[in-house]
């Protein structure tokens, strides 16, 4: 597991810096084919009938950014133990920013090949076109131990006036939370548009990645997060999605 060693400058404040500690899966991809139940990026959701593959508003299949196995992960007791989380965003040259996305959970799922879908039926140059990541690819997990993300409004609200400025300053550099993850905080190219808080869970973030060529713009990354409350109802319609540039 990665830890946090809270400097020797903002020791003093170990306690409240603790407070905020979330525990994170940081991702990493490499380049491998996918059984369709394992956790990915891109390629081929698990798919029982191509009539289960989800539409847009537009009447255009979404794309399919990436799929988590929740027996993957470690350490976030709010997410069910078992099960498939798929994410899907509208297809358009904004990677569906506009638009309502869907997170489909899939409670149970069965592990035979010959009753799924091997390739993403709508995958061709255009729908390609449209990805923000250049490879499909598998995902690896490990446990992170984070502080609070210096990208949100909440870390100023709960930081700038308990420390000094020079203090502050050594936090938010600590605190840059860049990386794909599930779970911990996000960080926010931009502004915190999302509000993320206490109360908000991270399902996904996809950062900037050489290997599977991921990239949201110009060197931007997106997030998908959800209410405590709604995830524990496992009501997955209250998703919300954001994705920015520099």
């Amino acid at each position: 597991m990665i830890t946090y060693e809270i400097p020797e400058i903002l020791k003093k404040h170990e306690p409240i810096i603790k407070k905020t500690f979330r525990y994170s899966n940081e991702i990493h991809f490499k380049r491998e084919e996918t059984k369709p139940w394992e956790s990915k990026l891109g390629g081929c959701p698990y798919l029982k009938n191509i009539k289960d593959y989800p539409m847009d508003e537009a009447g255009e299949p979404m794309l399919f950014l990436a799929q988590i196995n929740l027996a993957d992960l470690e350490k976030l007791d709010e997410l069910p133990e078992r099960g498939l989380l798929q994410f899907y965003v509208a297809n358009d040259d904004m990677f569906g920013l506009d638009s309502p996305v869907l997170v489909r959970y899939i409670e149970d799922y069965e592990e035979n090949e010959e009753h799924l879908l091997k390739k993403n039926p709508y995958e061709n140059e255009e729908y390609e076109g449209n990805l923000p990541f250049s490879h499909s690819g598998k995902m690896y997990f490990k446990t992170r131990e984070m502080p609070m993300s210096s990208s949100l409004d909440l870390f100023r609200e709960t930081f700038k006036n308990e420390l000094s400025e020079a203090e502050y300053e050594k936090l938010s550099d600590d605190c840059y939370s860049s990386n794909s993850r599930v779970g911990g905080y996000p960080y926010f190219v931009q502004n915190d548009y999302l509000g993320f808080d206490d109360d908000d869970f991270l399902l996904l973030q996809l950062d900037i990645d050489d290997e599977c060529g991921i990239m949201f713009g110009d060197a931007g990354n997106c997030v998908f997060s959800i209410p405590k409350d709604a995830l524990r109802n496992r009501d997955f319609s209250q998703v919300v999605y954001d994705w920015q540039c520099c």
